[in-house]
């Protein structure tokens, strides 16, 4: 019973430098990411976003987020003869979102999860005609520089609508195609690090 005291306490002392607890109050974030689109029709996408909110307490935090990405996105594909083609145009995004977050641990090295749920806005487009809904369950971890900064990486999929006209040759003649709007949520996955401060 002895020993199990002792090893009891010098787990504590062992762990306890690594235990800090995160100061409540405004915090900042700038992350800069990358995501792969995944799936048979889909766009990648680089991103950058800044994030501002509150911590509430050791585990919790919320905020809002905006940022800008770049995706060589679809607009049309065309499928001829069991031949499929994509035409692709750029599109500059705006993302507009909340932002969650719950910390698993309070150590200097701290697993996550996050959710981003907002809009996001093509500037090539008009308002009507944005991309819209984004979606982003995310997973991570923190690595604590100190009680005002860290570092810290996340795995993430990114759920981002996106409308293209789906063209398919009937096949009777050159000018017989069938043209269908789509409006899907393409997946990729997200990978950023991220900078708090």
């Amino acid at each position: 019973m002895r020993k199990c005291y002792l090893s009891v306490l010098l787990l504590g002392l062992f762990f306890c430098p690594l235990l800090h607890a995160q100061s409540k109050g405004y915090e900042k974030s700038i992350e800069v990411g990358y995501a792969v689109g995944i799936g048979k029709y889909n766009n990648d996408i680089v991103n950058l976003s800044m994030i501002n909110g509150y911590r509430i307490n050791n585990n919790f935090y919320a905020g809002l987020g905006v940022g800008v990405g770049y995706s060589n996105a679809i607009t049309y594909v065309d499928v001829k003869n069991g031949i499929t083609n994509e035409t692709r145009a750029e599109a500059f995004l705006i993302p507009i979102f909340a932002h969650l977050k719950a910390n698993l641990t309070n150590g200097n090295i701290s697993p996550f999860f996050s959710f981003n749920v907002g809009y996001t806005i093509d500037v090539n487009s008009y308002l009507k005609d944005a991309p819209g809904l984004m979606l982003q369950p995310n997973f991570g971890v923190d690595f604590r520089l100190n009680e005002k900064t860290s570092v810290y990486g996340l795995i993430g999929l990114n759920l981002q609508h996106f409308d293209y006209v789906y063209t398919y040759n009937l096949g009777t003649t050159s000018s017989n195609w069938e043209v269908t709007p789509k409006s899907e949520l393409f997946k990729s996955i997200d990978l950023k690090i991220g900078f708090k401060f």
